[in-house]
C-alpha cells in the first residue's frame, strides 16, 4: 500500500479538474473572484445565459417584442459580469507570463472565448434593435456557440482522481479510436455519396396533368398524392391516364422549391446519404429512387447503406465508448487496489479477476438444477438443440403470419389447421410438462 502511494506521488499528482473556480492562486489573497458565492453565482449566470440565448429568436420576438429588450438587458448583465471576472483572472494569474498563466489555463481560454462570443452576440442584438441587421440574415449563426457556457455550471463535478499520465494516455488510445471509426464513417459517406450520384441522380420527374405548360406549374398540376415518377418506359412508376411524367426543373421550378435532398451533385448526395443513415425518414427516400428509377438499384443501394452506416458504424462507435469506459475502470482498480467479487443473487455470474488485472463475468453454478422442474427438462431447455428448435418453430410461425393475408369476408383461410395444430401442441406440452412437476413435487412429499 505503501509503494502503491509512493508511485503515484512520483508519477504525478493526482488531477482533481474541478475547472478555474476552485483555486486562482495559492500565494495570491482572497478576492471576492475567489469566494464560494460568487463561484454559484456565476454558475446560476451560466444558466441564465442559454435561457436568453434559447429566447434569442425572431419567432419568439414576433409573438412577445418585450422580449427583445429583456434579453438584451440580461446580456448587457451578464457580459459585465464576466468581463470583470476575466479581467481579476488575469489580474492574479498574469495574461502570458507564468506556468499559471490565463492563456495557459484550459479552462480560462475557454471562459475567455464565452466572454468574447457573449459580446458578439450583444453587439449583433444592438445592430438588431436598430434595424442595421436583419433578425433572419445568416448573423444570428454567431450566437451558435454561445449554448457550451452550461459547461460551467457542471464542471465541478467533472472530476479525474487519476494521476495525468494516466488519463494522457486512456484520452490518447481512445483517440486514436474515434479518429479512425471518423475517417471509417468519412470513406462510407463518400462512397454511397459517388455510388448515389451514379446509381440515381435527382428526383425532379412528377406526374403532372397532360396541359402543363412550362412556368405555369401550380398544386393543381400535379397527381394527388404528389409521386415520383420514370420517364423511361418499363421502369419505375408509371403515371396514370390523364398525366404525363415531366421534370419539373424543366418546367421552371427552382431548386429551392424543389427541395435539396436527392444526389444531383457529391456534396447534396452527402447530405442524402447522411440523412438516409441516420433513419429518420429514409423510406421516403427510397421510395423516390423506386419510383424513379430500377427497384433492384434502390434495393442494393439502401439495404447495404443501412447495414454499413446505420448499423456497423454505429455499433462501432458504441464499443470505442464501452472500451474506454471499461479502460478507466481497469486503471481506477489497478490504483486503489483489487476489491472482492461483486454477485448478484439475481444472476448466475459474477465478476472475478483474472491474472491480467482486469475484470470478466464468470458462470456460477450453471449445470445446477433450479426449480421443481426434472433436471433433465432442465437440461433440455439449456441445450442448443432445443434453443434451434424454437427459434425454428418461431420463424415457421413469422412464415405461416406472413402468408396469411385478406381476400373477402368470404374467403376461407387456407393456414387455419395450421394455427390450430400450434395451439393445440403447445397446450399438450405445457400440460404434460406440469404434470410430470406435479407428479415429482407429490413424490416429494411422500
Amino acid at each position: 500500500m505503501l509503494k502503491r502511494k509512493q508511485s503515484s506521488r512520483v508519477e504525478a499528482q493526482p488531477v482533481t479538474d474541478f475547472g478555474p473556480d476552485e483555486s486562482l492562486s495559492d500565494n495570491a489573497d482572497i478576492l471576492w473572484i475567489n469566494k464560494p458565492w460568487v463561484h454559484s453565482l456565476l454558475r446560476i449566470c451560466a444558466i441564465i445565459s442559454v435561457i436568453s440565448v434559447c429566447m434569442n429568436t425572431p419567432m419568439t420576438f414576433e409573438h412577445y417584442p418585450p422580449l427583445q429588450y429583456v434579453t438584451f438587458t440580461l446580456d448587457t448583465l451578464l457580459m459585465f459580469l464576466y468581463t470583470a471576472e476575466m479581467i481579476a483572472k488575469m489580474h492574479i494569474r498574469g495574461i502570458i507570463k507564468g506556468d499559471s498563466s490565463y492563456v495557459k489555463d484550459r479552462w480560462c481560454v475557454f471562459d475567455g472565448f464565452m466572454v468574447f462570443c457573449l459580446w458578439v452576440s450583444l453587439v449583433l442584438q444592438v445592430f438588431e434593435i436598430a434595424d442595421i441587421v436583419d433578425q433572419m440574415s445568416p448573423w444570428g449563426m454567431l450566437r451558435i456557440p454561445r449554448p457550451l457556457i452550461m459547461i460551467r455550471a457542471f464542471r465541478i463535478y467533472f472530476r479525474f482522481e487519476l494521476p495525468r499520465t494516466r488519463i494522457t494516455n486512456i484520452l490518447k488510445r481512445s483517440g486514436e479510436q474515434i479518429w479512425s471509426v471518423s475517417i471509417f464513417l468519412l470513406f462510407f459517406l463518400l462512397l454511397y455519396g459517388i455510388l448515389g450520384v451514379q446509381m440515381f441522380g435527382t428526383f425532379t420527374y412528377h406526374c403532372v396533368v397532360n396541359d402543363t405548360k412550362p412556368g405555369n406549374v401550380t398544386w393543381n398540376s400535379l397527381a394527388i398524392p404528389d409521386t415520383h415518377c420514370s420517364p423511361e418506359l418499363e421502369e419505375g412508376y408509371q403515371c396514370p391516364p390523364g398525366f404525363k411524367c415531366m421534370d419539373l426543373e424543366d418546367l421552371g421550378l427552382s431548386r429551392q422549391e424543389l427541395g435539396y435532398s436527392g444526389f444531383n451533385e457529391i456534396g447534396t448526395s452527402i447530405f442524402t446519404v447522411y440523412e438516409a443513415a441516420s433513419q429518420e425518414g429514409w423510406v421516403f427516400l427510397m421510395y423516390r429512387a423506386i419510383d424513379s428509377f430500377p427497384r433492384w438499384r434502390s434495393y442494393f443501394y439502401f439495404i447495404t447503406l443501412i447495414f454499413f452506416l446505420a448499423w456497423l458504424v454505429k455499433n462501432v462507435f458504441i464499443a470505442v465508448i464501452i472500451e474506454t469506459f471499461a479502460e478507466i475502470r481497469v486503471q481506477f482498480q489497478q490504483m486503489w487496489g483489487s476489491r472482492s467479487s461483486t454477485t448478484s443473487t439475481a444472476t448466475t455470474q459474477m465478476f472475478h479477476e483474472d491474472a491480467a488485472g482486469g475484470w470478466q463475468l464468470v458462470a456460477v453454478d450453471v449445470n445446477k438444477p433450479q426449480g421443481r422442474a426434472p433436471a433433465c427438462l432442465q437440461k433440455m431447455m439449456r441445450s442448443s438443440v432445443f434453443h434451434m428448435f424454437i427459434l425454428s418453430m418461431v420463424t415457421v410461425d413469422v412464415i405461416v403470419a406472413a402468408s396469411n393475408y385478406y381476400k373477402g369476408e368470404n374467403f376461407r383461410r387456407q393456414y387455419d389447421e395450421f394455427y390450430l395444430a400450434e395451439v393445440s401442441n403447445s397446450l399438450q406440452c405445457k400440460s404434460l410438462l406440469k404434470a410430470k412437476m406435479n407428479l415429482r413435487q407429490c413424490l416429494s412429499y411422500m
